[in-house]
């Protein structure tokens, strides 16, 4: 589909539907089984679909909804999204507030700390934790024209992106009003999470990149191959002329013409090069602000003669203690030892300085 540009309907509907408080799992290829909330349900006409996005599994599948760019069912749903939702939205997890797990020792076995005796429990409380959805609205022109939207996640109270939290939350139907009074996490500032944002989008956008390159390497070498022989031909063909004259004005007018076929064959070699590169253009589409109870827990971890404190995250949605943050350099790190401050950080040196 050359000059055509490709909108992924599915994804686009998926998403919408989470947005708004849908659980959606897929049930083969291009087909997508739906659970709606009560408000959704009565715009939708139905408590639950099975949505197809492609012209034979809708076939194949009696009762579904097949989705289409141009069907009623998009066209609904574009217009539902415009207007239900601005830039920014806000999710509530409900549902009662977390409580330390029993297992919970065996979980917090993932950090290690050095040097140091095993941790012990002291305080355990709830705070509010907001993670960010970055929507970024990416296009990509190259011989054909795509579009895609890429997400970042990131926890707010400590700038960490988080790869599965999409999966983490297929499994929640999310509320549009807390259900608890709950006291909110320390957050990092706006910019900073934007900015971290931006570098995790930059990553993905190098790598789908790289796919639409490689995905057009084979006509690229046979485009640059067809060129390389029909201009070999020809400047075989003036070379054995240039050869043979013997007249100053003639050889002069074949090399002026070899010249020419030769800045010609580079013109022409630039630009099926550009022709399959890729041009980028990238803009914050939406935001939301998914706000989920996590449980902060209060370790006092002793080294030698004295006991530290260090605090940890459980995160509910995934089940599982988050990986601490290095006070010193800002990055992750499972394992943990004193500094000279008597800091618990990056074992083995930090790895970078945050100031």
């Amino acid at each position: 589909m050359s000059g055509g540009e490709y909108v992924n309907v599915q994804d686009f509907t998926a998403t919408y539907l989470r947005r708004a408080g849908a659980v959606t799992e897929p049930a083969g290829y291009a087909l997508l089984e739906v659970l709606l909330p009560d408000e959704l349900a009565g715009q939708l006409e139905s408590e639950q679909l099975r949505l197809a996005f492609d012209y034979e599994v809708a076939a194949e599948n009696p009762g579904s909804v097949f989705v289409t760019h141009g069907s009623q069912f998009l066209d609904k749903v574009v217009g539902m999204a415009s207007a239900g939702y601005g830039r920014c939205t806000v999710l509530y997890r409900p549902g009662p507030l977390p409580v330390l797990p029993r297992n919970f020792e065996q979980k917090l076995s993932k950090i290690e700390f050095v040097r140091c005796r095993p941790p012990k429990v002291s305080l355990s409380w709830v705070e509010e934790v907001i993670f960010y959805g970055y929507y970024f609205r990416a296009v990509f022109r190259s011989h054909e024209k795509s579009e895609d939207l890429l997400e970042v996640v990131l926890n707010s109270s400590t700038g960490q992106p988080q790869p599965e939290f999409a999966q983490w939350w297929q499994r929640v139907v999310p509320a549009e009003a807390p259900e608890h009074d709950l006291t909110r996490a320390r957050e990092w500032a706006g910019d900073k999470l934007y900015a971290a944002a931006c570098r995790e989008i930059e990553n993905q956008v190098k790598a789908r990149a790289e796919t639409v390159m490689a995905g057009a390497a084979g006509l690229k070498k046979r485009e640059l191959s067809k060129i390389a022989g029909y201009y070999n031909d020809i400047e075989s063909a003036l070379n054995k002329k240039l050869q043979a004259a013997n007249e100053k004005d003639k050889k002069d007018r074949l090399e002026k013409q070899l010249a020419a076929t030769r800045a010609d064959r580079i013109r022409r070699e630039k630009d099926v090069v550009e022709r399959y590169g890729v041009e980028v253009d990238v803009r914050l589409d939406h935001m939301v602000g998914y706000r989920v109870p996590c449980l902060q827990v209060k370790l006092d971890v002793q080294h030698k003669g004295t006991v530290l404190n260090h605090t940890v995250l459980y995160n509910p949605l995934s089940g599982e203690v988050e990986a601490p943050v290095c006070p010193c350099c800002g990055q992750t790190a499972w394992k943990l030892e004193p500094d000279r401050e008597m800091r618990l950080t990056c074992a083995g040196g930090c790895r970078n300085d945050m100031s």
